[in-house]
């Protein structure tokens, strides 16, 4: 007994990283699919011992037997995607992001892949290019593993569970957009940063709307945007609207004032209101001179 625990041990220090590393697994080690029939696949990272705040790879499927149809980040451990995952040619996934503070855990969802099984074969979904960062402060490389998986589209009618589908009516969650500036950056010019997550269904899009009118802005129009965002006015007396669209179709919307407003006499809503109050003032100064001073 003392020997095999003085084995064990000596194992344990000499390979740590087969016991420590943090690994990319996929929610099944073998999946067989059914032809002609859509399912998901769970792209998850494992981190008991060590704090992962980054993690970045190329996700390769093989095209001939399986065709992409929908990506889903909603309830993803990443918070803020520098690359957010997506088809980048016919037959890769590329990803990138940060979660602040880190992730230590057995299963944090990174990102869930829906395909159809167009064509029968066997093939594997296999990462590459994967680098993790520990959340020291430094930008540590960690150690991290990952394993393909095999998949096999046969034509025999399987007992697959079935996409789950789940009704979304709440918006992303909400987020708070900053103003910054930097020379490496759209030429020094000022820029909008935002990012939000939605847990269900995920986010499709972002839109921004900028406008110097607090009311009266019908004629400012909603333009798709990416983070980061170079804001059309430069001057900064803009309201900014930004909206986050989830793929359910759900809106959540955040506001960032003016930091630099105009002044009253510049907005042209403040003299419409005027122009307005007087022409109701003297509508009614009319209306009481006719029935009641005319008598």
């Amino acid at each position: 007994m003392k020997k095999f625990f003085f084995i064990f041990l000596s194992i344990a220090f000499l390979f740590p990283y087969h016991l420590f590393a943090a690994e990319i697994f996929y929610d099944a080690d073998t999946r067989k699919v059914k032809a002609n029939t859509e399912f998901e696949v769970g792209v998850f990272l494992s981190a008991e011992s060590e704090n992962i705040n980054a993690v970045e790879g190329i996700l390769r499927f093989p095209a001939d037997i399986l065709e992409f149809k929908e990506l889903n980040d909603g309830n993803s451990i990443v918070n803020f995607w520098v690359e957010r995952p997506s088809r980048r040619v016919e037959n890769e996934i590329i990803f990138s992001g940060i979660t602040p503070g880190g992730f230590v855990g057995k299963r944090g969802l990174i990102f869930r892949i829906t395909f159809l099984a167009k064509n029968e074969g066997n093939g594997k979904l296999e990462m590459q290019n994967i680098k993790a960062l520990l959340n020291d402060g430094n930008g540590t490389a960690a150690d991290i593993s990952v394993s393909p998986l095999e998949i096999v589209v046969t034509s025999q009618a399987l007992s697959l569970p079935p996409k789950k589908e789940e009704k979304d009516s709440e918006p992303s969650e909400s987020f708070v957009p900053e103003i910054a500036a930097d020379s490496s950056i759209f030429d020094g010019k000022w820029f909008l940063v935002f990012a939000t997550q939605d847990k269900k269904s995920g986010i499709d899009r972002y839109e921004i709307k900028e406008t110097r009118q607090r009311i009266f802005d019908i004629f400012a129009k909603w333009i798709s945007a990416e983070s980061p965002y170079a804001l059309q006015d430069q001057k900064l007396r803009s309201y900014i609207f930004i909206k986050a669209i989830d793929k359910a179709g759900n809106a959540r919307i955040e506001k960032i004032l003016p930091q630099n407003p105009l002044g009253w006499y510049e907005n042209y809503e403040n003299w419409l209101i005027i122009t307005l109050g007087l022409v109701i003032a003297y509508a009614i100064k009319k209306f009481l001179w006719r029935r009641y001073l005319k008598k």
